[in-house]
């Protein structure tokens, strides 16, 4: 009888689970396993003739403008298609791009500051005292900021109009340009952190403990930070005032802010990623094979990536999570974010920019957030094929999705709002399925698939419950006749407590 019963059980079970495991493999989604799927997926690689200093992509990742030691700017489209290239006088240690790809400026160890269209033409080049560290365009390529040797600020009109200068009194380092241009940030030699408004007004300036070598900010400049040969992560609101500082290594290279200014990214030369919030805590670091050399937090906040000189990309959650890497054939030097957050781009020593399209099925398992499975993508601008025109083309703002609205926003000590609130997520009518459908009758499909493998294994249970029940009645009632009627147990377990007390009777019987 006891093998017949496993047998049965055996058989019910195999069935049931069978039935359960087998069907999910007709629905849409075969194959889809987070271990095996990529974060972000390599689309392209594009080839120059020496290493690459400097990136930048478009809103939409459709171009990326790279300068480097082959003294040109070179432009390409996101199939690795080389569009066209400028070569300068000397090495190109800067480029910026405008969100729409319609302007490209650069900066070159000539000491000149080149602005060009989209289809190549040099609209105009303007020579400085110095070599150019930093270029950085505004989102809709309406004014260009530039800092170098000279310890000086220019800032330029989209027809190459010198509209101010500021001397800084020593090398600028670093510039960066809030996003409608009506702010510039720069970072010195001479350890001061400055901002400046669109007309060259200096709305403040802040002296710290070392040389400036990165700042960022917010998209309307309510927040600046910096990183310096220190070790320090500052952060300063609009009034110039400290917010925080931090002290967590030595030589700061890179620093990066969410757009609300929640939590600042910052890499190092101790080989360390850093993240920190509002506050200044230091709420994660990870460390990797060689120095940070850049870091940039997407646009969304769905993640941070980070470039290295241990020759790879990576890719972190804002929880710490890291959620890929990628190998490429040399130091990375530059590290650009598309403002959608779809595209990641990477100038490499081995002469090659290489650029990652983010797997939005990937991020939707990694995160666990439905916004991010795959949509019908928006057309960015197309390259111009008709005759050469100076007007920018129409910005490309593709909304978003992920998690930016997830990360906190923390009222500043001054008392004032922050402008630079993440903007609302938008809502999610109905499940969605793998494939980017939506629709009731998949939901429901959905939802009675996932519970047909626990609903086959109660029912096999309990048939199991059932017959060994029936089974042990059956023996109780031949072999223990003076225990009574089984009916009177509701539970084994005082059967077997009964059971229990009549052996111990028995032997404090033969004791005596």
């Amino acid at each position: 009888m006891g093998i017949r019963l496993v047998f049965l059980l055996g058989l019910v079970c195999c069935l049931l689970s069978g039935v359960a495991v087998a069907e999910p493999a007709a629905s849409g989604n075969e194959g889809v396993n987070a271990v095996e799927i990529e974060a972000f997926d390599l689309i392209c690689r594009c080839n120059t003739s020496s290493i690459v200093n400097s990136v930048s992509l478009s809103s939409g990742g459709s171009y990326v403008a790279v300068g480097g030691f082959d003294n040109n700017v070179s432009f390409f489209d996101s199939e690795g298609t080389k569009l066209w290239n400028y070569g300068t006088g000397d090495i190109v240690y800067t480029v910026s791009i405008s969100s729409d790809g319609s302007g490209v400026a650069a900066g070159s160890n000539d000491n000149n500051v080149y602005f060009f269209n989209q289809r190549g033409k040099l609209l105009w080049s303007y020579e400085t005292g110095g070599s150019l560290n930093s270029v950085a365009v505004s989102a809709d390529g309406s004014c260009i900021a530039a800092g170098g040797d000279d310890g000086k600020v220019y800032f330029f009109d989209r027809e190459g109009n010198l509209l101010w200068s500021f001397d800084a009194g020593s090398e600028v380092r670093s510039i960066a340009v809030s996003r409608d241009g009506s702010h510039v940030a720069a970072g010195s030699n001479n350890h001061y952190i400055y901002l400046l408004d669109q007309d060259g007004k200096k709305v403040w300036e802040q002296k710290t403990g070392s040389v400036i070598n990165s700042v960022c900010m917010t998209p309307r400049a309510y927040y600046v930070a910096s990183g310096g040969s220190n070790g320090n992560v500052y952060l300063l609101n609009r009034k110039g005032d400290f917010s925080w500082r931090n002290n967590p290594s030595y030589w700061v290279s890179s620093v990066s802010l969410t757009t609300n200014g929640s939590h600042l990214a910052a890499g190092s030369f101790d080989s360390k990623i850093h993240l920190f919030n509002r506050t200044g805590t230091e709420l994660w670091n990870y460390k990797v094979g060689d120095t940070v050399y850049n870091v940039e937090v997407s646009p969304d906040s769905s993640y941070i990536a980070a470039g290295s000189w241990d020759d790879k990309l990576y890719a972190f959650s804002l929880e710490g999570e890291k959620l890929w890497e990628n190998k490429t054939g040399g130091k990375i030097n530059s590290i650009s974010v598309s403002r959608d957050s779809s595209t990641i781009a990477a100038g490499s020593d081995d002469g090659r920019a290489y650029l990652f399209k983010r797997n939005g099925t990937a991020f939707a398992l990694l995160l666990g957030d439905d916004s991010f499975l795959p949509e019908e993508p928006e057309e960015e601008a197309e390259l111009m094929e008709t005759e050469d025109t100076d007007q920018p083309l129409k910005e490309a703002t593709a909304e978003t999705g992920g998690v930016e609205n997830k990360v906190g926003v923390v009222s500043d000590a001054s008392g004032e709002s922050p402008e630079d609130k993440p903007a609302s997520e938008e809502a999610v009518s109905g499940p969605i399925s793998p494939d980017g459908d939506s629709s009731e009758d998949s939901g429901v499909m959905g939802l009675l698939t996932s519970f047909k493998l626990p609903l086959s294994l109660g029912l096999a249970l309990c048939v199991g419950v059932v017959l060994t029940l029936k089974l042990r009645k059956r023996k109780g009632s031949v072999e223990t006749e003076n225990l009574g009627d089984l009916e009177d147990f509701e539970d084994l377990e005082d059967l077997e407590d009964l059971e229990n007390s009549d052996y111990e009777n028995l032997e404090d019987e033969d004791h005596s």
